[in-house]
């Protein structure tokens, strides 16, 4: 039976899986957030061409958009956290070869690409299997504090990743970021294997794109699930892709160095540290819908002004401002995905969210990229902001149940 002392904030601790799956992923995510702040510097450094950073982000993402889908058909037929054990192995074996080639000083761009593509294929099948895993490591009525409690870990790593990264740039050079992010999935992978097996789903009968199609069916029958995967992939597309581009910010718009750097990518994590925290230890008061509503018009607003940033500290208030409204969004939509599929659907529904959320961002970070080539990357960041706004103003114009949802 799980402990019943800890708070109500904390209370999907009390099962002893999902605590140790916390506590590991927590540093994890951190080395995770930590390379991928030394990956975006170094491919400045060897290019100084913001297209470059936005081709690397997509080659990190064109494999999610190719196999998440068919991946969420596998997380409901297998061991989730047996298939999260080996993502993780492989995404360490990645990060130890990255360091390697920065190391001895033999790597070139297109190593960056290939390492990118390579993870991007991992992440296709970790996303929908982690996700949809939390459902079996808890009781149902945890579910809103668990994914809450998974994004204060991934947004703690978010905060403290990018930071570590700023000063071991400075002082100990990219070779060490990879290289301690690559030794950061050990414990996650110890606690995994502890985590009592959960037996695989039968092999249901039909064929990929039969099962695939039944996630499909659900998700279009669903108007409020509907309204808030249009919201994700907007976002996707024309929001999350900010962050290819905060090398550029730092360098070419405010001129710092590492340091600064580590703080525009910590700033963001920051605020949406700050919205999980709080909607952990309140959410259970509000509506997921009323935050959801809240969280999609915030972030488009705050990316909207970070186009017109005239300092950097004022710059660093949006981008907390930023990773403020996404996480509000992201983490209330998560739920709802998460909560209202039927069990045999969940991993196909979450490969559905991961189809959007992760995998448009191939196409994202490439007209980013394109976008601060051509326009600038004020104006680049601007025009996000406002389609994401315009997208969010027509979904709760169709869907106006998507304030009401529980």
């Amino acid at each position: 039976m799980p402990d019943r002392q800890w708070p109500v904030a904390l209370r999907s601790l009390r099962h002893r899986d999902f605590r140790r799956f916390w506590f590991g992923l927590i540093i994890s995510v951190t080395g995770t957030w930590m390379q991928n702040a030394a990956q975006g510097w170094l491919v400045y450094q060897l290019t100084k061409s913001p297209l470059y950073l936005g081709i690397v982000g997509a080659c990190g993402s064109l494999p999610i958009l190719l196999f998440s889908l068919p991946a969420g058909v596998i997380a409901d037929r297998v061991s989730k956290h047996r298939l999260v054990m080996v993502t993780q192995a492989l995404a360490a074996i990645q990060a130890g070869v990255l360091a390697l080639l920065v190391y001895t000083g033999a790597v070139q761009v297109w190593h960056v690409m290939l390492l990118a593509a390579l993870l991007g294929m991992v992440n296709a099948f970790d996303m929908p299997a982690r996700q949809s895993m939390v459902m079996e490591l808890v009781v149902r009525e945890d579910i809103f504090n668990a994914v809450s409690l998974n994004s204060s870990a991934f947004n703690s790593g978010r905060v403290i990743g990018p930071s570590i990264a700023g000063v071991l740039l400075a002082a100990a050079g990219m070779a060490g970021c990879f290289a301690i992010n690559a030794l950061s999935f050990v414990p996650l992978i110890v606690v995994l294997a502890t985590i009592r097996p959960r037996p695989p789903r039968p092999v249901m009968a039909g064929s990929m794109l039969e099962h695939i199609n039944g996630g499909v069916q659900w998700v279009r029958s669903q108007p409020v699930a509907m309204a808030l995967l249009a919201i994700t992939a907007a976002a996707s597309l024309f929001a999350m892709p900010y962050a290819t581009l905060m090398p550029l910010f730092a360098q070419e718009i405010f001129h710092t160095g590492p340091r600064g750097y580590g703080f525009l990518m910590s700033a963001p994590a920051l605020g949406a540290l700050l919205a999980a925290g709080t909607m952990t230890a309140m959410g259970h008061r509000w509506r997921l819908g009323a935050i959801t509503v809240v969280g999609s018009f915030v972030f488009p607003v705050a990316l909207l002004l970070l186009g017109a940033a005239p300092s950097y500290g004022v710059a660093v208030l949006f981008l907390f401002l930023i990773g403020l409204g996404m996480m509000s969004f992201n983490a209330t939509s998560n739920t709802v995905l998460q909560k209202y599929p039927p069990d045999e659907l969940r991993g196909r529904v979450m490969g559905l969210r991961a189809f959007v959320f992760a995998g448009m961002a191939p196409l994202g970070n490439l007209q980013i990229g394109a976008s601060a080539q051509w326009l600038g990357p004020r104006w680049a960041v601007a025009v996000g902001g406002l389609v994401c706004l315009i997208t969010a103003g027509v979904a709760l114009w169709r869907v106006p149940s998507l304030r009401k949802t529980e």
